[in-house]
């Protein structure tokens, strides 16, 4: 016999609203531009902003525009970011003179 999942059904999960302008979106206001902004410089998505979806799309579209402005960065770099990605280092691939 199968069992049921222990999961609720019906409601959706609510949300985490912010209240915030549309007119404190812009690209020269970097502290509120940063929270949309992942540890990483990814923008992050509306389930974790909290934004609506025309906010989302405005607060993508002025953090683009502050990137191509340089007063946002486009990659945050990590601490401690000396190690070597998956996959090894890349620099001696060994003799390739046979190519």
């Amino acid at each position: 016999m199968r069992q049921r999942s222990k999961r609720a059904t019906g409601k959706p999960k609510k949300r985490k609203r912010i209240q915030i302008a549309d007119s404190e979106i812009t690209y020269t206001n970097i502290e509120v531009l940063k929270r949309f902004l992942s540890e990483r410089g990814k923008i992050r998505s509306r389930a974790m902003t909290g934004l609506s979806r025309r906010q989302q799309a405005l607060a993508a579209r002025e953090v683009k525009r502050a990137r191509e402005l340089a007063l946002l960065p486009y990659i945050m770099e990590k601490e401690g970011g000396d190690k070597p990605r998956r996959g090894g280092p890349r620099g001696d691939r060994g003799d390739r003179g046979d190519r």
